[in-house]
């Protein structure tokens, strides 16, 4: 009688999430800097210098601005839903033999820290609250 052995094949799960969540947190970085320098732009075109106006002293007056505050007001809980996926993605295993995808991965998840960090500084949210005041 004779054993043989059953190789199970297990299909690979694919990179498609991983490249999605590389392109939500890329994405979303380069949309945080974007409504930060338009935000402090505007600033520097109300005030002639390139900080925060008090609050209620001179209204935004451009159509953006709402867009612009929600986005650095919530920069902070993205940002850190983002790390927190990131965190999550790695411990299941879900860049495992992709050598691009977890470059990528580690790119994006560096520059998502680095917006937290700038997010919880009070000069984006003090910008972010004028624009939405």
């Amino acid at each position: 009688m004779t054993t043989t052995a059953t190789r199970r094949n297990i299909p690979a799960s694919g990179s498609a999430p991983g490249w999605t969540l590389v392109a939500a947190q890329g994405g979303y970085v380069a949309l945080y800097l974007l409504c930060g320098w338009l935000a402090l732009a505007r600033a520097e075109e109300v005030t002639g210098r390139w900080q925060v106006p008090e609050y209620g002293s001179v209204d935004p007056g451009w159509a953006g601005a709402f867009a612009a505050g929600t986005i650095l007001q919530l920069g902070p809980v993205l940002t850190g839903l983002g790390l927190f996926c990131s965190i999550m993605f790695f411990l299941i295993g879900g860049a495992r033999g992709n050598r691009r995808l977890t470059v990528a991965l580690l790119v994006t998840t560096a520059a998502t820290l680095a917006t937290l960090v700038v997010s919880l500084t009070p000069a984006p949210q003090s910008l972010g609250g004028w624009l939405l005041d």
